[in-house]
């Protein structure tokens, strides 16, 4: 899967968790949670809906990395490359 992929998914799914947030003004490389109205369910169901959609496990330890676009993209690429 490529990056841009990851990317489209992740927005996807933030579109899907948090309808009101502003994605064309994201900036990737800080906290979701500094930019829209994100609290810990919602992160909690982002995470949820990453491991459904991309079908893998996100051990809770690891979460922390997803908290920005450019950490997802990061953590997924290096994470679906390797299995």
């Amino acid at each position: 899967m490529t990056r841009e992929e990851i990317q489209l998914i992740t927005l996807e799914i933030l579109g899907e968790i948090a309808p009101d947030a502003d994605l064309d003004n994201l900036d990737p490389a800080h906290s979701f949670r500094d930019q829209f109205d994100f609290d810990s369910v919602d992160y909690l169901n982002f995470v949820l809906t990453l491991e459904k959609r991309l079908e893998i496990r996100i051990p809770e330890i690891e979460c922390p990395q997803l908290a920005s676009l450019d950490g997802c993209i990061a953590y997924l690429a290096a994470r679906l490359k390797h299995g």
